[in-house]
């Protein structure tokens, strides 16, 4: 029991050997392969170059007045001879209210519309005066008028990342809850614990093994979906305003910026679905009730069923890694206080994650000593 580096080694080929992994690694990359490729055919190619062609267009009153006279049925049909408009008109659509007639503004008062409608949005999530003052700052950083960048990849790369934490909870679930339970299962905890630190050192080696495992599933995928995106559409867009894909976010953030975000969040997330799986399946003894757990908890989080009134609630909900690393939390303005100071939730859950993370392995500790002597 002194070599712990083989141990290391021997727990995580345990671990990639297991049928179950090797079959989720297979569905991974299919999943990523599909989102992937999925989006390509409902683009065309020379709908993909008359995109292109506004790269760089200040989108103001002489684009606008442009872009007016060439709309069909109020931008909902386009042609090769408007199709260089669609994005700014989903954008200029995504800020008005619903029915409006895009030709009726002009670019000072689709501006003025946007802070107009965030506003609305901040009040109805019950945000305080502070909150409202902070993110009044956040959003005097945001230049106006926008600038149109093409930025279909980037875009594609970050409405993919959601699929890939939901590849990399089930396999946290699925491969990482048997870690312990396995042992239980097949009697050799006593053999275990009669070696020399079998105790004291085996779990922290096990809970070792398996977040290197999920961390490098999550890095490794995020890296083929982000190359698959590069060579399908290119990699364009990553200076491009998110608002451009969600001009009512408050953040001034870049494409480049908020997949970056991501992948903390996405890493982080990670470690919290690993410790989760096996300190909870050493807890209750049953992987398939920890399984079903995380599943439940994943399909929750995507149910729109607490109002935004319950502010509590609702935040917690958000801040759940599903959530927290879709694109549509751009849209996510509750801030959580901390020591008299505001953070966005970008900031405050990959901490509270690990934080989480960290309990979850003492509470798991715990349980695998008591049980190491009391079980049988």
């Amino acid at each position: 029991m002194g070599n712990y580096g083989e141990l290391y080694r021997f727990e995580i080929k345990k671990i990639m050997k297991n049928r179950l992994t090797v079959a989720m690694l297979i569905v991974t990359v299919l999943f990523i392969l599909i989102e992937a490729f999925i989006p390509k055919l409902y683009l065309s190619k020379e709908m993909e170059d008359a995109q292109k062609v506004l790269d760089g267009t200040v989108i103001d009153d002489a684009l606008l007045q442009e872009m007016y006279p060439k709309l069909i049925s109020n931008g909902t049909v386009w042609t090769a001879d408007n199709a260089m408009y669609e994005k700014i008109a989903d954008m200029e659509d995504g800020i008005l209210p619903d029915g409006a007639n895009l030709s009726d503004y002009s670019a000072d008062e689709l501006y003025k519309e946007r802070k107009s409608a965030i506003m609305a949005m901040m009040q109805e999530d019950n945000l305080t005066e502070r909150e409202l003052q902070w993110w009044k700052n956040e959003n005097s950083k945001i230049d106006t008028p926008f600038t149109y960048r093409y930025c279909q990849g980037t875009i594609n790369l970050a409405q993919g990342m959601s699929l890939t934490l939901m590849c990399i909870m089930l396999i946290s679930a699925l491969c990482l809850s048997t870690v312990f339970t396995i042992e239980h299962r097949q009697r050799t905890d006593q053999i275990v614990i009669s070696c020399r630190n079998g105790r004291r050192k085996t779990f922290f080696l096990k809970i070792a093994a398996g977040l290197s495992v999920v961390i490098g599933c999550c890095l490794v995928s995020a890296a083929l979906l982000a190359l698959l995106i590069a060579i399908l559409y290119g990699m364009d867009g990553l200076g491009a305003a998110v608002q451009l894909e969600l001009p009512l976010s408050a953040y001034s953030f870049t494409m480049r910026q908020f997949i970056i975000v991501q992948m903390i969040v996405m890493v982080t997330a990670a470690i919290l679905f690993a410790t989760f799986a096996m300190a909870m399946s050493e807890v209750v003894k049953n992987s398939l009730a920890v399984m079903g757990i995380m599943v439940g908890l994943f399909i929750f989080s995507q149910l729109e069923l607490i109002p935004p009134r319950f502010r509590i609630l609702a935040q917690i909900k958000a801040m759940l890694p599903s959530n927290q690393i879709s694109i549509w939390s751009l849209m996510e303005h509750r801030l959580v206080g901390f020591g008299g100071h505001y953070v966005t939730t970008y900031v405050a859950s990959p901490v509270i994650y690990i934080l989480i993370s960290a309990f979850l392995i003492v509470i798991g500790k715990i349980a695998y000593d008591r049980f190491q002597v009391t079980g049988r």
